[in-house]
This record gives C-alpha cells, sequence and structure tokens, in this order.
C-alpha cells in the first residue's frame, strides 16, 4: 500500500472519530432568553393586567384620583399614600362602605395609621420563621387559600417576594396564609370590600403571568365578568396644555393671535427697502435769494415786507421796554428815538399796505430794514461799553 493512500485512510478515521465523539456528547435544550419590553408595556406597569382583564370581560380604565368613584367599581390604589389627605381617605372611606370594592398593596397600609385604624388590618410586627424552600433558586412561594376562615384545599403559588404578614380584627372572606401569617386578604366593610396584597407587585407586568400571580388577583379582589376596574395612575395626570386649554381657550388663542400679529409687525418686508430721503436744508442766504426771485417774479411784496416787519419787531422788543403793548405810532416815535429815523417815515413803513406799488414797498422794506440794523448795531455798541 502506498504512504499517500495510508495517509489518507487515517486522516479519514481521525474525522470519522472526532464526529462521532461530538455527535454522543452534544443535546439540544430550550434556553428561555428574556427579551425586553417594547410599546406601551416599557410605560405603562399594568399594561398585562389590562390586557389579561379585557380577555376576561372585565373593563379596565385609568384615573388620576381618588375622587368621584362610581359606586359599583374595583379601585387599584397604587400610589395611596401620596394622593389622598384626610378629608379624602374619610370620603374613601365611605365609598367603600356603601358598595366600592378597594385594593392596595401591603406598603401603603404600613404607610397610613388611619387606613390601618379604618379598616381593622395591620402588619403583625411579630418575628415569624418561615422554612426554607428545597430549591433555593425558586422565587414562588406556595400559600394556602382560605374562604370565611376554612381552608379550601388549594394552594396558590405566588411569585413575588413577600412582606410582612397581616393581622386582622375584621374576619377574612378571603386570605392566603402560610405558617408566617397572613400574606393577602379581603374583608367586607358595609356593603362594600377591602382587599389587602401583601406583595402588590405580583401584578406588574411579566411577574402578573408567573406562577399563579393573576389568580390570586382575581380571587382576591372577587373579579367577574362585567367589573368595572379602575387603575389609579397619577403620574398620568391631565398634561399642563390640555389642561390650559380646557380653562382658558379663550385665553389661549387670544393671545396667540396677539403673538403672531407682533411678529408679522416686525418681520421683516419682502424686497429691498425704500431708500429714505435725507432732509434738505437751505442756508439763510439761500431761502432769501429765492424769497427776493419769488417776490420779483410775481410783483407781490406784502409777504416779504410783513416778514421783515416781524424781524424788525423781534429786535426791537429785545431793546425797548414795553415795545411788544404799543400801538403803532407809539412803535414809530420809540423806534425814531433810538435810530434817529423820522417817526413819520417809520409809521409809514410800519403800516402794512399790500395795494401798494413797487417803489412804495422798496422804500418801505429798505427803512424797516435800515431801523433793524441800526437796533442791532446800538445794541452790539450798549453791550460793549458795559463790559469795559
Amino acid at each position: 500500500m502506498k504512504p499517500d493512500r495510508i495517509v489518507k485512510l487515517l486522516t479519514g478515521a481521525a474525522v470519522i472519530a472526532i464526529t462521532v465523539w461530538v455527535a454522543m456528547h452534544t443535546y439540544w435544550d430550550e434556553v428561555p432568553v428574556p427579551t425586553p419590553m417594547t410599546g406601551d408595556a416599557v410605560s405603562n406597569p399594568y399594561y398585562s393586567l389590562e390586557h389579561l382583564a379585557g380577555s376576561l370581560g372585565i373593563h379596565t380604565r385609568k384615573i388620576t384620583s381618588l375622587g368621584a368613584l362610581p359606586a359599583d367599581a374595583v379601585v387599584l390604589a397604587s400610589d395611596f399614600d401620596a394622593a389622598l389627605s384626610r378629608d379624602k381617605l374619610t370620603s374613601l372611606e365611605n365609598w367603600v362602605e356603601s358598595g366600592g370594592r378597594l385594593i392596595v398593596g401591603g406598603s401603603t397600609l404600613w404607610t397610613s395609621p388611619p387606613l390601618q385604624a379604618w379598616s381593622g388590618v395591620k402588619p403583625d410586627t411579630k418575628v415569624h420563621s418561615r422554612p426554607k424552600p428545597a430549591d433555593p433558586n425558586e422565587k414562588c412561594t406556595a400559600l394556602v387559600e382560605q374562604v370565611d376562615g376554612s381552608p379550601t384545599g388549594q394552594s396558590l403559588s405566588v411569585c413575588a417576594a413577600l412582606l410582612t404578614p397581616f393581622v386582622s380584627r375584621r374576619e377574612p372572606a378571603w386570605m392566603l396564609t402560610d405558617v408566617a401569617g397572613i400574606h393577602a386578604l379581603r374583608v367586607v366593610i358595609g356593603d362594600g370590600e377591602f382587599t389587602v396584597l401583601g406583595p402588590l407587585t405580583l401584578l406588574r407586568n411579566k411577574i402578573l403571568l408567573q406562577g399563579d400571580n393573576a389568580e390570586v388577583l382575581i380571587d382576591a379582589a372577587h373579579l367577574q365578568r362585567g367589573d368595572t376596574l379602575l387603575i389609579q395612575s397619577p403620574s398620568e395626570g391631565e398634561p399642563l396644555p390640555a389642561l390650559l386649554w380646557r380653562v382658558a381657550a379663550p385665553a389661549m388663542v387670544f393671545l396667540a393671535a396677539a403673538v403672531i400679529l407682533l411678529i408679522v409687525r416686525y418681520l421683516p418686508r419682502f424686497g429691498p427697502p425704500i431708500p429714505v430721503t435725507p432732509p434738505i436744508r437751505r442756508s439763510l442766504a439761500e431761502q432769501i435769494r429765492a424769497n427776493a426771485r419769488f417776490a420779483w417774479r410775481t410783483r407781490k411784496l406784502g409777504a416779504l415786507r410783513g416778514a421783515v416787519r416781524r424781524s424788525l419787531d423781534e429786535t426791537a422788543k429785545r431793546q425797548i421796554v414795553g415795545y411788544g403793548g404799543l400801538n403803532v405810532r407809539q412803535q414809530s416815535d420809540a423806534l425814531a428815538s433810538s435810530t434817529g429815523i423820522d417817526a413819520i417815515a417809520i409809521g409809514a413803513a410800519l403800516t402794512a399796505d399790500g395795494s401798494g406799488n413797487m417803489n412804495e414797498h422798496r422804500a418801505s422794506l429798505t427803512l424797516l430794514e435800515i431801523c433793524r440794523r441800526i437796533s442791532i448795531k446800538s445794541n452790539l455798541t450798549t453791550k460793549g461799553s458795559h463790559e469795559r
């Protein structure tokens, strides 16, 4: 036999031997792989409870407070201690006594002494020893069911961490017990029922479907087809925008319209802005020349004569005491004494005559301007002598 054939045979035998060994030492088994929650189950801890109740014909609805409850409803109070004041607690107690059914957790009972005094159910502070389970990894505890104080012969597996057991001065209509004491019970108060579940966490998603947790809830709360289960969910209160719209919708609409109009008012317009024409101011010399050209072209010097008269009056008021209260003749005499010009000529020039000819207007304009300049010059001379 050739050497290469011997090598091939040995290699094939080794492959067959390894394959047989792997096949003999390999087995198939199912390994549960937990998957994260998705959708509404992430934000709603009672998502599984709502779907379970719906499949059993029980109507569920979330509520944000424990006020104004229907008379025939079943209420699961998950945030009882933080939601109620003493007055509201009294109202809730009256609701139960008139026929309502209330479910609370063991931690709620711990934190509410008034609830303990009213219901007659309180935590058992005595030290109890519970036998260790045969399997250390077992997370469920078998509890004995009792109805009206008598065992039914049935045990329910509760898959949740058990809290301190309870004691009740009222005779429980239903309860789950072990050697440590009572872990869930329902008592009759008036026409209603009060139910305490030690581990309220057994109602949460995923945990509800473990063991007999779902059956514990149904038996403890005495749920039946057609019941209405109200689940308190304070975290899902009415959003602030929805509350404002419900309370003050007209004011919100008016405010929104005002804001929109204000924004539109100050928004930049489309296209380039219209350039602003800079203001044009003429010099005094330009103004005088323009008036002179207008007067010469129209042959009407009445307006120019009136302007010169006003200018003279302003100058004279600063120099002659009481000049503004004098009549034309007295003004003519005052100007004549201060300028040395004939008073009659000044009086004729001060008297405005729109029907005069060009020569008369020119003579009057010249005389009035001379009087004004003499008055200004004499005023300057008087100031200079006073300063010296």
